[in-house]
């Protein structure tokens, strides 16, 4: 999971916010549920605090709580549910255990949810603590009503995009662009999706952007070891709902770029195909519903320019284009 970012000092202070979180925890905002985060092992709190550290203090009560632990939950004897390369799944009814193929492992239920184990050293076991935390995020969001998309989003006057397509496909890169051009970029790739009868509403999950080195400044902070060469520009997101007014299938395109109208049976498979908690019954359930909503709205192909400079100058004017077709209000 990557790491949340509201700009530079607002960032420094949420980690050391964070880092000093100890037994006694720090009530936090989980996009719109309130959390209470409790470190107990100190080997993992330098990591903890980049995964949660700028994300929204909550004093109240909180719905859940995320505990992070020396010690991993145990590995059920059977078979797993469901494999994504190294990290395994297994499910029984509300309860979740997540296997990182190490010594790092979760279990969540719908109001708690234990990470315990070894991290391991490297950006390796950085990367496998991410991916856990991403499971486990998603699993309570979930189960307390909360849909969670692996996607972007952006809104304007209310109104929200949400932008799906397979990693790489240029979710992140287009919803910073539109940022650029004053839409509000909610997330890059997790994004809450709560439905009330005909109605969605997008709301992101506070995390640092990570965009191509093409597209971003000059002073964006690398990422150690990333494999795509991605670079962390310092961007506000925006913590509101939005309306979900249209949905757009991103994808590289040639030369400009363009808009085009996408049958809504497509959309609806691929957001089915982006909520990571959809292996539960009653969340699967709940995401055919919002599916059904998805696919009458307005549903679109968003190609993107095939080279960085065509992108940087040109993703604003294919945004305009899809929201004066979407009726999106300027």
């Amino acid at each position: 999971m990557d790491v949340p970012s509201t700009g530079n000092q607002t960032e420094s202070r949420a980690l050391a916010r964070s880092s000093a979180a100890t037994s006694s925890g720090r009530g936090l905002m989980l996009a719109d549920l309130p959390v209470r985060l409790t470190v107990n092992d100190p080997a993992l709190a330098a990591e903890v605090s980049e995964l949660f550290g700028s994300m929204a203090d909550h004093p109240g009560p909180h719905v859940a709580e995320i505990v992070v632990d020396a010690h991993a939950p145990a590995k059920p004897a059977r078979e797993p549910d469901e494999v994504y390369e190294v990290i395994a799944l297994w499910r029984d009814g509300e309860e979740l255990l997540v296997d990182s193929g190490g010594p790092l492992r979760a279990h969540a239920t719908r109001t708690r949810a234990v990470i315990g184990g070894a991290m391991g050293d490297g950006p390796l076991g950085t990367a496998l603590l991410r991916r856990i935390v991403h499971h486990v995020i998603a699993h309570l969001l979930s189960l307390n009503g909360r849909l969670v998309a692996h996607g972007a989003a952006v809104g304007r006057g209310g109104s929200a995009v949400l932008l799906l397509g397979a990693s790489g496909s240029g979710k992140s890169t287009s919803a910073y662009l539109a940022s650029l051009s004053g839409w509000s970029l909610l997330s890059d790739d997790l994004v809450v999706v709560r439905r009330s009868g005909d109605v969605l509403d997008a709301v992101g999950i506070h995390r640092a952007l990570a965009v191509p080195p093409d597209v971003a400044e000059a002073d964006a902070a690398g990422i150690e070891l990333d494999f795509r060469g991605r670079r962390r520009p310092a961007v506000t997101l925006d913590a509101g709902a939005f309306r979900v007014a249209a949905v757009a299938l991103v994808a590289h395109g040639v030369g400009e770029g363009g808009v085009e109208p996408v049958g809504a049976v497509g959309v609806a498979r691929a957001f089915l195909g982006s909520t990571p908690a959809a292996g539960n019954t009653d969340v699967a359930a709940e995401a055919l519903r919002a599916a059904g909503v998805l696919a009458t709205l307005p549903c679109f192909r968003l190609l993107l320019p095939d080279t960085a400079v065509e992108r940087v100058t040109g993703v604003a004017r294919l945004f305009e284009q899809l929201a004066q077709t979407a009726g999106i209000a300027s």
